[in-house]
């Protein structure tokens, strides 16, 4: 009977043990596809013709429960034009390529990741989330920082509402045409935190992008006041030529007739110089046919280009 029991007890074990390590991949991504007029810029004017609003992709992720409150997890995350079917860059994995623990005590990332509180900062007052003719991006970074690092090491804890990343890199260029890419000065460092409770967002991220002298802070908020959404971010910061720049944006986004309609402005200068270096106004409908597909139309002006200072995009987007 003792012998059954042990047996019993064996067995017990190792079917919870089996349970607590399944895994779980999904496969997802976006295509998406329009007719793309871009806003030129100083150096390069704007190109005309097919093209996308948001860059496509595709991904796998997934996790494992290893038990005791203690998980595994993965993204892939691949970038590729939906007019060629030419990948974007250099590496496969474009978007991200990680490795992480979460545990009781916090998230550890490894691999290609976003620096610290891009998604969650720096793209917080920007309705368009960073796509299109319409990104704000350079108003969240002030065309100082990066949007991911190679061979980063994040790590993420969050507390009710707070929550904060911290990130250390290779010092390697994330965004260099050409592997291996060439070194920075220094390794990349970040920082951010943020607040998030019901209608209420606050946050801050800090770069050093890992030259000698660049670095950018930059601070947002968010709030819903009924239908609407407001946001709002500054920066502030150095390039690696010492050059001081400072940026400002508001937005706003709300539903409009089975769809979403989002107005924002940004500006962005030199503050040594007293020069404008851009300054962005952009307006866009999305019109949602099912909660993986819509149509868009945005179109944006930047006062500050040296050509195509107008610019749209109209087309259709697929969520899978």
């Amino acid at each position: 009977m003792c012998i059954k029991h042990v047996l019993s007890a064996v067995m017990l074990a190792a079917g919870a043990g089996l349970a607590s390590a399944q895994s779980s991949v999904v496969l997802f991504g976006k295509i998406d596809s329009g007719y793309v007029n871009k806003i030129g810029t100083k150096t390069a004017r704007g190109d005309k013709g097919l093209g996308e609003g948001a860059q496509s992709r595709f991904g796998l992720r997934g996790s494992e429960n290893l038990g005791n409150g203690l998980s595994a997890f993965y993204w892939l995350e691949n970038r590729f034009k939906s007019d060629t079917g030419e990948l974007t860059t250099a590496r496969f994995f474009q978007g991200q390529s990680i490795l992480g623990l979460k545990g009781p005590w916090g998230t550890v990332t490894m691999g290609r990741d976003y620096i610290a509180g891009y998604v969650e900062v720096q793209m917080a007052p920007d309705p368009f989330i960073h796509t299109g003719v319409s990104s704000m991006v350079a108003f969240g970074n002030g065309n100082i920082g990066t949007v991911r690092n190679d061979g980063a090491i994040s790590y993420k804890v969050e507390s009710g509402p707070l929550s904060f990343v911290a990130q250390w890199a290779r010092d390697t260029n994330p965004n260099s045409a050409t592997l291996p890419g060439p070194l920075t000065a220094e390794h990349p460092v970040g920082a951010s935190a943020w607040y998030q409770a019901g209608p209420l967002f606050l946050g801050y991220s800090y770069e050093n992008p890992g030259g000698v002298h660049d670095v950018w802070h930059f601070a947002a908020m968010r709030a819903v006041l009924g239908p609407v959404t407001l946001s709002a971010g500054y920066g502030q910061g150095e390039t690696n030529t010492q050059e001081e720049r400072r940026s400002w944006v508001v937005g706003a986004h709300m539903p409009v007739g089975g769809g979403r309609l989002k107005v924002v402005y940004g500006d962005l200068r030199n503050t040594s110089a007293s020069l404008p270096i851009s300054r962005k106004m952009a307006l866009g409908y999305n019109y949602n046919f099912s909660k993986r597909t819509f149509v868009y139309l945005n179109i944006a002006r930047d006062r500050d280009a040296t050509a195509d200072r107008n610019g749209f995009d109209v087309g259709v987007q697929h969520n899978f």
